[in-house]
C-alpha cells in the first residue's frame, strides 16, 4: 500500500494495524478507550494518530466502525472482546512472515478500489449472537490520510456446509 512517497508490505500494514488497535483501545485508560468506542458507534470518523516518516512527511490515521452486520446489542465489552479476538488472530498470522493475506474491495460496479481488507478476523459469541470483526484500510487519494475501518461481517459467510449435506 502506498503511503505518500513510501510503500508498505502487507505484513507491515498488518503490524501497523495491530499497533494502532492496541494504542487506541488497550494502552489507553478504559475511559479514553470507551470514549473512542462511543464516538465510533455514533458514526464518527475518529482521528487516532499521525505517522511520521523521514523527510517530515506525515500520514493521518483515522478510524471508523461499520456495524451493519452486527447481531445483538453492541456494548463496549462485546466490542473489546472482538478486538481481542481480531488482534490475537492478526498477531498469529503475522508471526509467519508473508502469511497475511489481503483482499481488494470492489465498488458497486465491481471495479477494484484502494481499500485492503486484512485476512484476519475476530469471531465472538455472546449468547446466541455470533459476530465477526475484521479491519480494512483505505488510503486517501487527495491527502496523506488512511482510514482504518473496523467492520462487522456477516458471520454466515464463514460457516461451511456440514459434511454429508447435498
Amino acid at each position: 500500500m502506498a503511503l505518500g512517497n513510501s510503500t508498505m508490505t502487507y505484513d507491515q500494514l498488518g503490524q501497523l494495524t495491530a499497533h494502532l488497535l492496541n494504542k487506541a483501545f488497550f494502552e489507553t485508560t478504559r475511559t479514553v478507550s470507551k470514549g473512542v468506542f462511543r464516538r465510533l458507534v455514533d458514526g464518527e470518523v475518529v482521528a487516532i494518530t499521525q505517522l511520521e516518516f523521514e523527510g517530515d512527511e506525515t500520514v493521518q490515521l483515522n478510524m471508523k466502525l461499520d456495524m451493519s452486520a452486527y447481531r445483538g446489542d453492541i456494548n463496549y465489552t462485546r466490542f473489546r472482546d472482538g478486538l481481542v479476538a481480531l488482534l490475537k488472530e492478526l498477531l498469529t498470522v503475522l508471526s509467519k512472515e508473508g502469511a497475511l493475506k489481503t483482499f481488494t474491495a470492489n465498488d458497486a460496479n465491481g471495479v477494484a478500489t484502494d481499500t485492503r481488507l486484512l485476512g484476519a478476523s475476530g469471531p465472538t459469541q455472546h449468547g446466541e449472537d455470533i459476530n465477526v470483526l475484521m479491519v480494512a484500510m483505505t488510503p486517501s487519494k487527495s491527502e496523506p490520510k488512511i482510514v482504518v475501518e473496523l467492520m462487522y461481517m456477516d458471520p454466515d459467510q464463514f460457516v461451511s456446509a456440514k459434511r454429508g449435506e447435498s
